[in-house]
């Protein structure tokens, strides 16, 4: 299996994929940005101790990929849009109060 290179081959192959499963329907922004926060708190479950459990990982990438459909539900460049916001978070000033 060859993995895509960027974000948006990987919300274009993982929308494809929910297309061929009959998953992809129309639904609100608001409700597919619930989905995103159920799968949250599927990962809380897997943290509820002081180590994440086995499935902690399979969760995250829950998270993502729920984010991924939205993306590309709403043609989102979703890699231009997490590099925008990578160089954005990068000019903060940091809060030397807060750093320890």
């Amino acid at each position: 299996m060859s993995y895509p290179q960027d974000l948006n081959d990987l919300a274009d192959e993982h929308a494809a994929w929910l297309r061929s499963m009959g998953w992809w329907k129309n639904k609100t922004p608001l409700e597919a940005l619930f989905l995103v926060v159920s799968e949250c708190g599927e990962a809380g479950n897997e943290v509820r101790g002081e180590t994440p459990t086995e499935h902690f990982a399979e969760e995250l990438a829950d998270i993502i990929l729920r984010t991924l459909g939205i993306a590309a539900e709403h043609d989102i460049n979703i890699q231009q849009a997490v590099w925008n916001k990578m160089a954005k978070n990068r000019s903060l000033v940091p809060n030397k109060d807060r750093i320890k």
